[in-house]
């Protein structure tokens, strides 16, 4: 009897042990941060020039959801089975493997009363897709435009002198380092270096290597919003009136497509269609061009910004307003509305 007494203890003690190692296991597993895909590209260069307030991945589109106060939530690809994911207003959405990393508007919101709780109103957050959408903090102060490929992050930074320099952080948050200090913003990324337009002393075209720092100018032109698609180079020429130019990936071949001026841009990743924003003060409007016939389209008179693409699909929003539409570039002359829904009330 003394013996099966002790067998019964010493079990019960070994499941306590197993109880505690488990708990620290789950909590260590919880806590990790999963490897991305290396060289996996988080949003398109034009998306993110457009704010990155749509981001795809194989299964949903995420989104910044106007209808409530810009809140992080997701559909599916037939615009239905709306979830939400997180209260932050969201901006710069990058999509990785099992995390959506985006940077934290709640600064541009009209609060009536202040989370008292909130550690910041701006950063860079990681927020799990699957499960309870847990949220880890990547950086937590005030940032710029927001970029990603792989497991690195790169991100314009506010600092205290109050210049905006190029920093580059890791997906888990435990590596944070100076890039350069210059007011970059991060266009397009590949697996060796990143194509950006000067914003300070020149406004040429240059590639950066970040593990040399090596920086090589590609083009020397007046240039705004550069993005590597395909073969060639798009951006806005700041020199020929805010027109809508193209070199080669060498920076070879200029070539003006869009003769009139533009502030905002973005172009389908198979290079069929650009879609811009005119604003000539007589006939504002959006408008789509093929660029293998050059024909065009115009989508809707007004002024507008946030041109996202995703698939088949174009994003844009209503210039102040939080009206926003979208169409179909198999069918651009039927411009529909996007009404997501406001979950706030569901989960309060």
């Amino acid at each position: 009897m003394k013996k099966a007494g002790r067998w019964k203890a010493n079990l019960a003690a070994v499941l306590v042990l197993f109880s505690i190692i488990m708990v620290f296991v789950i909590a260590r597993l919880s806590g990790r941060v999963i490897p991305n895909t290396e060289g996996a590209i988080g949003n398109t260069a034009c998306n993110l020039y457009n704010g990155g307030v749509f981001c795809a991945d194989g299964d949903k589109i995420y989104f910044s959801n106007l209808k409530d106060r810009g809140s992080l939530y997701s559909m599916s690809k037939d615009l239905d089975d709306f979830e939400y994911i997180q209260e932050d207003t969201a901006g710069y959405i990058n999509n990785t493997n099992n995390y959506i990393v985006y940077s934290r508007l709640n600064y541009t919101r009209d609060d009536t009363v202040k989370r008292v709780l909130q550690f910041s109103y701006s950063g860079i957050y990681r927020v799990a897709k699957k499960g309870s959408h847990s949220i880890g903090g990547i950086y937590a102060y005030n940032v710029g435009a927001v970029s990603l490929i792989g497991n690195d992050i790169y991100y314009q930074r506010h600092e205290k002198d109050g210049n905006m320099n190029l920093y580059r952080a890791s997906l888990d948050g435990k590596t944070d380092e100076l890039l350069l200090e210059e007011n970059i913003m991060p266009g397009t990324l590949t697996g060796g270096k990143m194509y950006y337009a000067g914003l300070e002393d020149d406004h040429y075209i240059y590639t950066f290597n970040p593990s040399t720092k090596q920086k090589v100018v590609i083009y020397k032109g007046n240039c705004y919003m550069p993005a590597l698609i395909g073969g060639n180079i798009y951006f806005i020429s700041l020199s020929q009136n805010y027109n809508i130019a193209k070199v080669d990936e060498y920076g070879q071949n200029p070539t003006i497509l869009v003769k009139e001026k533009c502030s905002f841009y973005n172009v389908t990743p198979d290079e069929q269609y650009v879609v811009y924003q005119v604003d000539d003060g007589k006939n504002n409007r959006l408008e789509m061009m093929n660029l293998s016939t050059l024909d065009k389209t115009v989508i809707k008179t007004g002024d507008y910004n946030s041109i996202n693409i995703i698939g088949d699909r174009v994003f844009f929003r209503e210039f102040v307003t939080d009206e926003v539409y979208y169409f179909s570039l198999s069918s651009p002359s039927q411009v529909d509305t996007f009404n997501p829904p406001d979950l706030s009330k569901d989960r309060k």
